[in-house]
């Protein structure tokens, strides 16, 4: 993850209410779960657009532990519910 689009999601989160970023961490987990590259592999799509979804995935779980880490800091409880 670049430094900016760090600082984006932190700047965000501070402006954000406990719930709404609890909810932003929740829909990040669910969006980085399994892997569209390994298909597109098996599909042969070509290695360009394969590497540049292995990227997108890479920062969709840097997000979500970025977004964890800021609820711990808050002392949102996450998977309490």
């Amino acid at each position: 993850m670049k430094k900016t689009e760090r600082n984006k999601i932190v700047k965000w989160a501070e402006s954000a209410t406990d719930e709404e970023l609890e909810k932003e961490y929740y829909d990040s987990v669910s969006n980085s779960l399994g892997s569209q590259a390994e298909d597109m592999y098996e599909l042969g799509y070509d290695l360009a657009d394969i590497k540049e979804r292995e990227q997108y995935e890479k920062f969709l779980c840097q997000k979500s532990s970025l977004l964890e880490e800021l609820c711990y800091k808050r002392s949102v409880k996450l998977w309490k519910k």
